[in-house]
């Protein structure tokens, strides 16, 4: 950014902010209060430069220099994904027997992978993160939330990721979902991990996605069930206790996926042995997007989980 593109910017911010200011200030009180503002807007400004600059160099190295253990890893075409499930998708409608939905909650559970193949891509997931320590950088990790884990659109998996959406996700929202509005058009995919010298637990909260996919990769452990406990909008996410009908938890199965609303608030229970990995992958659709965003304040969408209590007050 240009230094003039730098001072309409900043003086756009300003303007921002003065607006909103009594009118009843002093000058003196004004100016102390914008200039305090202002150094802090630039303090963040630089901080998000330098973090900019720093992940495209990470990235860069990546590109250039990282080349894969196992490349069939990275070509949709060469996951075995359960053929009962791709046969359903074909014919365009729910088969029970192949997606189950646990207790009418919207969460659905169904064969995936063969444990076979889901420890080769733990074994790249290892191979890329020694990898990075051996040529001196510091992983990005998938959210604020995890610790440990890493994004897999960093290292070669975007692609893949577009054609799981599109040839499983995508279609399986439309037969189970119908209120999310397609297309998916982006995403966040990422493996998680779980250890009783690492990240345990994952406390209560929704994902930044219209749906989730998350795929138990292994290996063995204890504990560490999903939690799920309602589906929310933006204004009742926090508001609003669990019905008892909505709670549930899941027993994670290697190879098993489960896909649920990124508004159905969950949890990671703690694990009490061995090590999880599971890959989470976030699918966003700026049309979903956009429709929940049109609900005001003090109103809420159908799909909400709120409605349902409000019907049972109401008896």
């Amino acid at each position: 950014m240009s230094e003039n593109e730098h001072d309409v910017e900043e003086q756009a911010f300003l303007k921002e902010v003065t607006a909103h200011l009594p009118s009843d200030w002093s000058d003196e009180r004004r100016n102390t209060y914008v200039q305090s503002v202002l150094t802090s807007w630039q303090k963040h400004r630089t901080h998000s430069r330098d973090e900019l600059q720093s992940r495209e160099k990470y990235l860069s190295t990546i590109r250039q220099y990282f080349k894969p253990q196992s490349l069939e890893l990275y070509d949709f075409k060469q996951w075995p994904i359960n053929e009962n499930l791709l046969a359903m998708l074909v014919r365009g409608s729910l088969d029970s027997d192949i997606v189950n939905q646990i207790q009418s909650t919207g969460v659905y559970t169904f064969s995936f992978l063969p444990t076979t193949f889901c420890q080769t891509l733990i074994n790249e997931i290892a191979y890329f993160e020694q990898w990075c320590v051996d040529n001196g950088l510091e992983l990005y990790r998938p959210n604020s939330m995890n610790k440990y884990g890493v994004i897999l659109d960093h290292f070669g998996f975007g692609k893949c990721l577009n054609d799981i959406i599109n040839n499983i996700v995508e279609p399986l929202t439309r037969l189970v979902f119908t209120h999310v509005i397609p297309p998916l058009d982006s995403h966040h995919g990422f493996i998680v991990e779980y250890a009783m010298d690492k990240d345990r637990k994952l406390d209560f909260h929704v994902d930044e996605a219209a749906v989730t996919l998350n795929v138990c990769l292994g290996t063995d452990f204890t504990g560490g069930q999903l939690y799920f406990g309602g589906v929310r909008c933006a204004s009742h996410i926090g508001t609003t206790k669990p019905r008892a009908d909505e709670e549930i938890y899941l027993e994670h199965q290697v190879g098993t996926a489960c896909l649920h609303l990124g508004n159905h608030r969950h949890r990671a229970m703690p694990i009490t042995s061995g090590r999880r990995l599971n890959l989470i992958l976030w699918c966003r659709s700026a049309n979903f997007d956009a429709a929940k965003n049109n609900h005001g304040s003090k109103t809420c969408p159908t799909w909400c989980g709120f409605h349902q209590i409000e019907k049972k007050e109401d008896i």
